[in-house]
């Protein structure tokens, strides 16, 4: 019994590694026409009020290839409704999950990096819309907004009608891409079972 424990861990090991290795060396990095880059924490406009990027170099959006290749599907779509994707936040290193660990260590707003979170996989986004000009089309809430505001099934009022139309209009967009979001958060969209995929360390990523 001990020998097929042992046998079953080392097997379990090995595949992890190798399935780490094909994730972490296949980073890509994203751009395009009908993209616009604007990593909120590459500023100090998000709710740390810090740019906790700066110090790590982070400029560009890195993802998985799948979940780079589901985003590019949309390009036809964003086209015809002459829309843009705007992408918020992309793949986080580890060592920047930290540093955010460390100035709010609150698991309501931070995942701990212990255990991590699906943008430290590449497996995830969080993203706006905005017209063909780069004007930002409005949402019920900020990014980073921590209220039911943020909420996917918050209700608008009739005023505000036209920035519950927007996000659901943004949620099904991701859909067709074949992303999955969360209730709590109508900018955040993984790939389907994100968790499978294993975190990436600083090191994968600095060497880009």
């Amino acid at each position: 019994m001990k020998i097929m424990m042992i046998s079953f861990m080392l097997v379990s090991v090995y595949l992890y590694h190798a399935f780490f290795a094909q994730a972490s060396d296949s980073l890509t990095s994203v751009s395009g026409d009908y993209y616009i880059i604007s990593l909120k924490y590459n500023s100090e406009d998000n709710f740390l009020k810090r740019n906790v990027y700066a110090p790590f170099g982070l400029t560009q959006c890195y993802l998985l290839p799948d979940m780079a290749d589901k985003l590019k599907s949309l390009e036809s779509i964003l086209k015809e409704k002459k829309l843009k994707l705007v992408f918020y936040d992309c793949f986080r290193p580890l060592s920047v999950q930290k540093a955010m660990w460390q100035i709010l260590p609150d698991s309501r707003y931070v995942a701990n990096p212990k255990s991590g979170s699906n943008h430290n996989r590449g497996a995830a986004v969080d993203v706006g819309l905005a017209d063909e000009n780069g004007s930002l089309l409005l949402m019920p809430s900020n990014f980073d907004n921590f209220t039911p505001k943020a909420w996917i099934n918050y209700k608008c009022s009739l005023e505000e009608i036209q920035k519950c139309e927007n996000r659901n209009l943004l949620n099904d967009l991701m859909k067709q891409a074949g992303l999955i979001g969360i209730s709590s958060e109508w900018w955040h969209f993984q790939l389907p079972k994100a968790k499978q995929y294993p975190l990436i360390p600083t090191s994968v990523w600095s060497s880009k």
